[in-house]
């Protein structure tokens, strides 16, 4: 995947928000959070974005259970 600086950090092009995964827009189930992320780190993408706002803090939960078992230098949140 075609990757950009931001600033000081190397990212890839393709983020995923993770605000729907906290059910902005409706709820959302474990199981599709889960095959989100992982067809996400699938296709490459390497730059994520969360926040304690997103679900009451939901979203860093479904988000820190997954990139916890990935190199941390993999990725950028």
């Amino acid at each position: 995947m075609k990757r950009s600086r931001l600033g000081a950090l190397d990212v890839t092009s393709i983020g995923l928000g993770s605000a729907p995964l906290g059910g902005l827009f409706s709820p959302v189930s474990d199981a599709d959070a889960q095959a989100t992320i992982e067809r996400a780190w699938s296709l490459g993408v390497r730059f994520f974005d969360t926040a304690p706002l997103y679900g009451f803090g939901l979203a860093e939960r479904r988000l820190g259970a997954f990139l916890r078992q990935q190199e941390r230098d993999s990725y950028v949140i």
